[in-house]
């Protein structure tokens, strides 16, 4: 099993570390190797902004107003931190680990999605293409689907509804615990953002997107993110699913959280 860096990586993937609400680490060492870390006094961006995926035909294209938000949270490398933080938690997680076939690290990890992720949102930018690994996402899920960590009647097997919910829960939190969410606009296009990509995998997903970001709303911190610590197991997803809904957060009188910041 992976697990995340030593002493000398980037402090997010040490997950004994906890972030404060808007995301940085009290105490970290300083001079991480990998990010930046820069964390903004304020934002600028109107927290009621709204920042929407572009998306015509099935296509999505990078834009200005995702560029702003990208520039407004602090800069591209606050998506390679909250990236390493969750590849420090999937890679402990008893379902998603299993799809694991390099052993580089939460942060190299972190940087292959977040230069993916920062290219699909700033027009201006292209550290997916420069890192010469355009075209190499197909490759690498025929690879994890063929990990040999999976069970070997599974081997084979694309992702399921099981495997991207537990991936969206482990994303969001992650973004959560670096306090991206608590950028407004960002945490409203990250969301739907997450929604129309994750269809690629499983198309019944998306509806789950929301419901998956606020799995780790503090509210629900005792039954949520601290039992699952316990286990690194998501048995409710595994045992059923498609049951949890956001008619989950309303019955238990929880609204999607919508965070502001003056």
């Amino acid at each position: 099993m992976i697990q995340s860096s030593e002493h000398g990586g980037c402090p997010f993937a040490n997950l004994q570390a906890k972030p404060t609400a808007l995301g940085s680490i009290k105490d970290a060492p300083q001079g991480c190797p990998f990010h930046a870390h820069n964390v903004p006094d304020k934002f600028e961006l109107q927290q009621d902004e709204d920042i929407r995926p572009d998306v015509h035909g099935g296509q999505h294209k990078a834009t200005a107003g995702a560029a702003a938000i990208l520039q407004d949270i602090g800069g591209s490398d606050r998506i390679r931190e909250f990236c390493t933080r969750f590849y420090a938690r999937a890679f402990l997680d008893n379902t998603i680990n299993t799809f694991f076939f390099l052993d580089d690290g939460p942060e190299a990890h972190a940087k292959r999605l977040a230069d993916w992720i920062i290219e699909k949102m700033d027009p201006g930018q292209k550290p997916w293409t420069d890192s010469g690994r355009l075209g190499q996402r197909q490759p690498s899920h025929h690879q994890a689907w063929n990990s040999v960590k999976r069970p070997r009647q599974e081997r084979g097997l694309h992702f399921d509804l099981k495997d991207t919910r537990i991936w969206m829960r482990l994303h969001f939190w992650a973004a959560r615990e670096c306090g991206l969410f608590e950028h407004a606009p960002f945490y409203r296009y990250y969301v739907q953002f997450i929604e129309h990509f994750i269809a690629v995998y499983e198309r019944e997903a998306p509806r789950y997107a929301e419901a998956d970001a606020n799995w780790s709303h503090p509210e629900l911190r005792a039954t949520n993110t601290d039992a699952y610590e316990q286990t690194h197991v998501m048995q409710d997803v595994l045992d059923n699913p498609g049951r949890r809904s956001m008619m989950t957060f309303i019955s238990q009188g929880i609204s999607p959280q919508l965070p502001s910041r003056p």
